[in-house]
């Protein structure tokens, strides 16, 4: 239950658009206060119109994207781990109702009162929605059906901006940001590393060690050629770290978000391990080996299966292609689930597969097509492997005469 009036500590920040002021609320506090107004078409309504040009446009109302269910979900499960953490500010304009119309009771509007010493108080004297949410509604109300609502939440509170300016805010920051790159997304991973032992390691920890021990070990065939995506680095080649992890991740798990988020239900002083995720639904063919922590025999097959790809296949440079190497993860799972380790994965067995590939020109413009290239090198490995037949690849049409041009060499 919360009580009304709210009084909480604020700074205030000052920048070209105006000011607002940082405070902490809770989740709870924000959905019981907060609301959004999805981006949608005004139509039937005379006044609700724009003219240029002599023509009439509906005029556009709110400024959020629609709540999507997975993400709420997804974000729901995050706030109840362990070490859930949403440093980001949830950014509110203060004074507005649900209608678009500009608060003036005193008694239900938003507040700042100075303390001195550049500190304030914001006041937040009723529960009324009178607080529109410009960015972070997935955050918020995710969590609605959480068990944390409690947490803590940083917020941006602009108190009497004009609607214009909230949607203008949305745009500048959902136009303008960067998606962080994947390779350095990965490479933070490495942190959990050090918190734990490797009983604790999920998925995706696993897969950047051993991505990094590729990238990095002198008796690998990979040393020096994945680029690692991180500063003082330099590959020789342009395989993506990533790759390599979506790859290996591939091998051990269906879904590595929901791996981690169940596994940090836990902490590590309280026990965390694999066993959390043992009844998870997979297809990933390793699974057992990585619930049963047998993390050496998952890296010796990845790195017998380059060996044999260097000693075969490792000169033709569509294979040292990000997309190659997703090609011949495809491949590796395949053979994983075919043989459902009923065969040792020494270097041998997968030089057998590897020998009648050698034929293959690779180098043909059959494999010039990068929106076909992944598709094709798997297919070829497939097929001259004795993995699978050309008809169970199911190609057909002008595609399929190209494939039996390439299978037979006359190109």
């Amino acid at each position: 239950m919360i009580e009304f009036p709210i009084k909480i500590p604020a700074i205030k920040v000052e920048q070209p658009l105006g000011e607002f002021y940082v405070a902490t609320l809770t989740a709870r506090e924000l959905l019981q206060t907060c609301y959004t107004i999805k981006a949608e078409i005004l139509q039937d309504y005379d006044d609700e119109t724009t003219s240029y040009l002599g023509t009439f446009v509906n005029k556009l109302k709110g400024n959020q994207r629609v709540r999507t269910t997975k993400r709420l979900n997804e974000i729901k499960r995050y706030t109840e781990t362990v070490d859930a953490c949403f440093p980001n500010s949830i950014i509110l304009g203060a004074n507005y109702d649900e209608n678009g119309n500009l608060i003036t009771n005193i008694n239900d509007r938003w507040e700042v009162e100075e303390v001195g010493d550049g500190f304030y108080n914001l006041i937040i004297p009723t529960g009324k929605k009178l607080a529109s949410i410009i960015d972070g509604q997935h955050r918020v109300f995710g969590f609605q059906n959480s068990e944390a609502k409690d947490m803590s939440l940083l917020c941006s509170v602009f108190i009497d901006l004009p609607l214009p300016y909230h949607a203008s805010i949305f745009t500048n920051i959902n136009m303008n940001q960067k998606r962080v790159d994947k390779n350095l997304a990965y490479n933070l991973f490495q942190f959990d590393m050090e918190q734990g032992e490797p009983s604790s390691w999920t998925p995706e920890t696993l897969a950047v060690y051993f991505a990094r021990v590729l990238a990095e070990d002198e008796s690998s065939p990979l040393r020096g050629m994945i680029k690692l995506g991180l500063a003082n680095t330099k590959a020789d080649s342009t395989i993506s770290m990533a790759s390599i992890i979506d790859g290996i991740l591939s091998l051990i798990t269906s879904n590595p978000k929901n791996d981690r988020e169940l596994m940090h239900t836990i902490s590590i002083k309280d026990g965390r391990n694999r066993g959390t995720v043992k009844d998870v639904t997979t297809s990933a063919p390793l699974r057992e080996y990585f619930i049963n922590n047998k993390d050496k025999t998952i890296f010796d097959i990845v790195l017998n299966f380059f060996k044999a790809l260097e000693s075969t296949l490792w000169n033709h440079g569509v294979f040292t292609k990000t997309l190659g190497v997703h090609a011949c993860f495809d491949f590796l799972k395949f053979i994983c689930k075919s043989y459902d380790g009923k065969q040792d994965y020494n270097e041998d067995f997968f030089l057998d597969l590897f020998q009648p590939v050698v034929s293959i020109n690779f180098e043909s413009d059959f494999f010039g097509i990068q929106t076909k290239l992944r598709s094709r090198i798997r297919n070829i490995l497939f097929i001259k492997s004795g993995l699978k037949t050309i008809e169970e690849v199911n190609i057909k049409g002008e595609e399929l005469e190209s494939y039996i041009i390439v299978l037979k060499g006359k190109n």
